[in-house]
Parts: structure tokens; sequence; C-alpha cells
């Protein structure tokens, strides 16, 4: 090694030191390469780290969460398993299992705008068609295996661009956007819903559908909005008719009920006079009746008055009261002028006196 001279000259040799590795083992003066057990050392604690770092990475590749309204199937290098987990926190096989997230809560799909043909060759186009579904948890795999994760888009929303079209070109424009518009909700649903009773066995429940009405050319649309015009005023025409008539029945109506009301005036009328008669009448017989009673009354009483007269008379004008009086009445005359007994006077006193 090189010398080092000091201050006095005098030449010195430079100190030595003896290393120690971290294992140990004394390593050579001026040597700083490695020993074995340095390099065991390493080793151990490379696999330690590894071992760690490669649990801690199966952990964390085999932790996953599902969240609410979902489920998770799963794939084993890529190949759908059978295994369906409801929401929380699960594990799977780290590298070697992968999970999707399934949404089994009823979901709003809102398709792509569909262009389609009417049988009289005139193309529309339906736009912002909803389509809510919901998924049936059992029938799952099966959709999955069958159709893929996508399987709404081959179950439902192809088959409503597919029946959609048909519909279409089975009929006219004018029964597409106006006389039968809306059968066509009602016409795809059922035939979706057919479709997925066949292919899906019923995994997949159509919950509402919504198809707007279809934009069509614009000089046919201009015709159906003259054609609307039109019909408003037709509509406004025909409600004038039935108001005017409306009023015509309440005019008559009324009419009606006036004549009814003055005839049950009337009525009312006729008959109190009719009572008023009939009361009069009654009190005429009435009065009749007690009149005759008092006339027949005063003819009893002037009768029996007449009877007792006549009893009396008999009881009182006997023979020798009649001569008495007759006695009495001729001694107040001084003179009779008769001629015998055979003249009138004369034949009348002998009566009269029992001569």
């Amino acid at each position: 090694m090189n010398e080092i001279q000091s201050a006095k000259g005098v030449a010195m040799r430079p100190p030595t030191y003896r290393s120690v590795d971290p294992c140990g083992y004394d390593m050579p003066d001026g040597m700083p390469h490695l020993s074995k057990g340095r390099k065991q050392c390493t080793a151990i604690t490379a696999a330690v780290v590894l071992v760690i770092a490669l649990g801690i990475a199966c952990i964390v590749d085999s932790y996953h969460k599902i969240n609410e309204g979902y489920v998770g199937i799963y794939f084993r290098h890529g190949a759908i398993q059978e295994r369906v987990s409801a929401p929380g926190v699960h594990l799977m096989r780290p590298f070697i299992d992968d999970y999707v997230e399934v949404k089994i809560r009823p979901e709003t799909h809102r398709m792509d705008p569909v262009r389609a043909i009417t049988k009289d060759g005139i193309e529309n186009t339906f736009k912002e068609i909803n389509v809510i579904t919901t998924v049936m948890k059992d029938k799952l795999i099966f959709m999955a295996k069958k159709f893929g994760r996508d399987f709404k888009k081959s179950l439902v929303y192809d088959r409503v661009k597919e029946d959609l079209r048909i519909f279409c070109a089975n009929h006219t424009i004018d029964e597409v956007y106006n006389t039968m518009f809306l059968d066509i909700v009602a016409h795809v649903k059922e035939n979706v819903g057919s479709s997925i009773s066949r292919l899906g066995e019923d995994g997949i429940e159509i919950l509402n559908l919504v198809i707007p009405k279809p934009e069509i050319p614009a000089d046919i649309a201009k015709n159906y909005k003259q054609v609307k015009v039109q019909w408003t005023e037709q509509l406004v025409a025909t409600q004038q008719q039935k108001t005017e008539k409306i009023k015509k029945d309440t005019e008559l109506i009324k009419a009606v009920a006036d004549a009814e009301r003055q005839k049950a005036v009337l009525e009312i009328t006729i008959q109190e006079r009719i009572i008023e008669k009939e009361g009069a009448k009654n009190v005429s017989l009435i009065n009749n009746e007690i009149k005759k009673d008092a006339e027949n009354n005063e003819a009893d009483i002037a009768k029996y008055k007449l009877e007792k007269e006549a009893e009396a008379n008999d009881a009182l004008y006997t023979d020798k009261y009649i001569k008495l009086n007759l006695a009495k009445s001729l001694s107040n005359n001084t003179k009779f002028y008769f001629s015998g007994q055979q003249s009138e006077l004369g034949s009348l006193f002998n009566r009269i006196l029992g001569n």
C-alpha cells in the first residue's frame, strides 16, 4: 500500500480495518467482496419478502365486493362457473378466477334510434325507446352461458328492434303513425315476451316499454298537420253543434217545464174552484136542509097549534055554549026581520035553538 509521509518526514503505513458482515462473518482486510453467509442471508430475506408480497397479492386479487342490486358471476380461465354471489364481500381463487357484476334490480335502458320501413315504403325513425327490465337470479347463469354477459341485448333490445320493424313492414304509414300507433307497444311487448320465454326460459321480465311516435318525412308530417288542423276544425264545429243542440234542448226542457208548471198551477186553480163550488153547493144544500127543517118545524108547530085549537074548539063550542052566545048576540039587536019559520033565517034559528 502507499506510504503516507508525516510532517517530520518519516514514512508511515496507512491503518488497516477488519470488517464484519451483517451475518457475523469477518471480512478480510481491504476485501469488499461478499462472503457465502452473506449471500444466504440475502436469499432468505428476499424469499420472505417475496412470500409476503405474494400473499398480499393473492388476498388483494381474491377479495372483491358485490354492490346492492347486483349479483356476481364467476369465470375460471374464461369459463363461466355455476357460482352466483349475493351482495356483500366475497373471496375467490386469486389469479385464476374473475368475476363480473350483473344488475338484477329493475333497469331502465334507452335504446338507439330504430329505423323502419312501412308497408307503403315510407321510412320512419323511432327515437328514445325506453325499456325497463329485471333479471331472474335463478336463470342468470343459463342466459350468460347461452348469450354471453350482454344477454339483454340479444334477448330484449334486438328483439324490440326486430318486432318493431316487422310491425312497420306489415302496416302503412297512416296505421303506424295514426290509427294503430297505440297498438304498437302491446304488440311488440307480447312478441318480445314470447321470444324471452322461448329462448331465455323467462329469465327476463319486461316491466315497461315506451315507444314514442316515430319521426316521419317532413312533407308527410306537413300533410298530417294540415289534416290535424282540419280535424280540429271539425271537432270545433261538431262541438259547436253539440253546444247549440244542448242549448235548444235546454230551452225546450225549460219551456216544457214552464208549461208543466203552468198546467200544474191551472190544475190547482181549477181544483180550488171546484172545491170552492162544491163547498158552496154543500153550504146551499145544508142551508136548504136547515131551512126545510125549519119550515117543517114551523108547519108542524102550526099544525100542532091548529090541532090543539081544534081540539080546544071541539071542547069549547058545545051546543049550549053556541046557543048561549047566539042568544047574547041576538039580545044586542033590537030588530029582526024574518018571514016565519020557513025562511032561511028562521030555519037557521030552529037548527041552532033546537026548535
